[in-house]
């Protein structure tokens, strides 16, 4: 199974990232702006203005709500 994963930009109205982005402020934009479960996260990658999200490998959540909405979002890639 591929390891899914994403990179969040912070190039849009709906998101704007602070001056400091870590992964501790990736992950809590990962949990609280795009839902995504804390025990789904595998591993962040942060960058200067993006940071890129690998979730755990499972089949379980590709009809979830959040994973659904986090696939139609403009800038997640």
């Amino acid at each position: 199974m591929q390891e899914r994963q994403f990179i969040v930009r912070a190039n849009g109205e709906d998101l704007e990232f602070y001056d400091d982005l870590d992964e501790n402020y990736a992950q809590s934009i990962c949990e609280n702006e795009l839902e995504i479960p804390s025990e789904l996260i595998k591993k962040i990658e942060c960058f200067k203005d993006a940071f890129r999200v690998h979730l755990k490998n499972s089949r379980n959540y590709y009809r979830d709500d959040w994973y659904v909405n986090l696939q139609r979002l403009e800038f997640v890639s």
